[in-house]
């Protein structure tokens, strides 16, 4: 767990216990600087003083995580891990980076005459620079799960915490009530400013490692590596196919996000729905394929709409991915077109896959909702893309239904005004909610080039 979310927050991580006795120690990219800095005997002696410090100096017992400033310019935050009041140990999160660093401190650059001032700043950017307020979020959480790990079964404890909290919620004034109340709501909104920040770094984070790890994948495919076996061929291309899956994954809870919190707009222009059925046909094909499905594309005559191409598009692309998804090899997915009255126009997936239960129809749309957990394990999916499709048609003024036969097949029909869009701006929707874009197309070879050479769109 320590090495997990080390490397998720990129800030080393270490755990000691109440005597003092280091059992985690997870470096993250701290590794270089610490180990230059001990290659020089002054500073070597300051590292040793500075984590005798952070390990064994007195913190309170209270919540609030204790700040450790390091000669070198970084900082650790330390909490202790209580139980039943007393101190089992404590975590130490860092070296990080904080906000106000901007040079090396001379309690760092004067240890030694040949300290390389140039070289240690090289190594300093490849710690973490996180603002103190962040640090302490950051700690907090990780004790939550310690917190979860150390006082689960504790039943008792828990229940009469929840007792006395509720009797003491029972005589509070009504003022009380709704100063606590917009308090929660300003703290409600803090916290989700802090969830879409974090979900912003993960995007980066998480997305150009993954760009990479398919761009040199499709790169060696193609033979810019030398020969490859059939074995190694595979292989690469089961690890293109679980990177494409995983960044569709990142792309859709980032686009959740930014659904949730209303910053999604549309951007209106004419488009031909035809041409947008045509595009998204020919985005699941070759996998349609791969698993021996028929599929056709019959667009009709339609009139031009005024929508949002690329969310009309993701929103069909969904519903065919969905359809191919449940499809068993053999069989058939067709999309069709109609107008309706009055001045709607109605795009239809049709599949024979397994069907849906009448009992998990009025949920399908759900963020996150699953029929059932082994539909999970078989099919794959979060339970994003219907519900971003049901956002993104809303927006138009729109709606998505569906009818399905368990055994027989499904068909979601994508209904919207042909003369243009009642809501030009996302209503944000609540709790969990939906996604914008696939965003998982297989990296071009020009792309892996680019990052062959260092380039990176993050």
């Amino acid at each position: 767990m320590c090495q997990s979310f080390a490397e998720l927050y990129r800030v080393g991580l270490k755990v000691f216990d109440e005597a003092g006795n280091k059992l985690v120690d997870v470096k993250v990219g701290n590794a270089d600087f610490c180990g230059y800095i001990w290659t020089k005997p002054a500073g070597r002696e300051q590292c040793i003083a500075t984590v005798g410090k952070v390990k064994s100096d007195a913190i309170p017992e209270e919540p609030a995580a204790v700040p450790f400033q390091c000669f070198s310019g970084c900082r650790y935050l330390a909490q202790p891990i209580m139980y039943e009041g007393d101190a089992m140990g404590r975590v130490v999160f860092g070296p990080f980076v904080p906000e106000d660093l901007v040079n090396l401190p001379s309690s760092l650059t004067g240890i030694s005459a040949d300290f390389d001032a140039r070289l240690a700043d090289q190594y300093v950017q490849k710690i973490r620079r996180v603002p103190m307020g962040t640090a302490e979020k950051i700690l907090k959480h990780f004790m939550d799960l310690v917190d979860v790990m150390v006082f689960t079964g504790h039943k008792n404890l828990i229940a009469a915490k929840l007792h006395i909290e509720a009797i003491s919620l029972s005589y509070k004034e009504l003022q009380d009530k709704n100063r606590a109340l917009e308090d929660s709501y300003a703290k409600l909104k803090e916290l989700d400013r802090l969830k879409s920040n974090f979900l912003a770094t993960m995007s980066h984070e998480l997305r150009t490692p993954l760009t990479s790890v398919i761009g040199y994948s499709e790169m060696m495919l193609e033979g810019l590596g030398g020969p490859l076996t059939a074995e190694q061929r595979e292989y690469l291309g089961i690890i293109m196919e679980k990177g494409e899956n995983l960044l569709q994954l990142i792309t859709s809870i980032l686009d959740i996000s930014k659904i949730e919190a209303g910053r999604v707009r549309l951007v209106l222009s004419e488009v031909d729905p035809g041409q947008l059925m045509r595009d998204a046909v020919a985005t699941i094909l070759p996998l349609a394929r791969k698993k021996g499905l028929k599929v056709a594309c019959e667009p009709g005559e339609l009139p031009r709409i005024q929508a949002d191409r690329d969310k009309i598009r993701q929103s069909l692309v969904n519903l065919a991915s969905n359809a191919v998804k449940f499809t068993p090899p053999g069989g058939a997915i067709t999309v069709t077109a109609q107008l309706l009255p009055p001045e709607t126009l109605a795009i239809h997936v049709t599949d024979t896959g397994i069907g849906i239960a009448e009992e998990h129809i009025s949920r399908v749309f759900d963020v996150f909702y699953q029929v059932d957990g082994s539909s999970t394990r078989e099919y794959g999916g979060a339970g994003l893309g219907l519900a971003i499709v049901k956002s993104f048609a809303e927006a138009h003024g729109g709606d998505v239904k569906v009818r399905s036969e368990p055994g027989r097949g499904s068909t979601f029909s994508l209904h919207l005004p042909i003369r243009g869009v009642l809501a030009p701006t996302m209503t944000p929707i609540p709790g969990p909610g939906a996604r914008r874009e696939t965003g998982a197309s297989l990296v071009s070879a020009a792309a892996a080039r680019r990052l062959h050479s260092g380039r990176s769109d993050g």
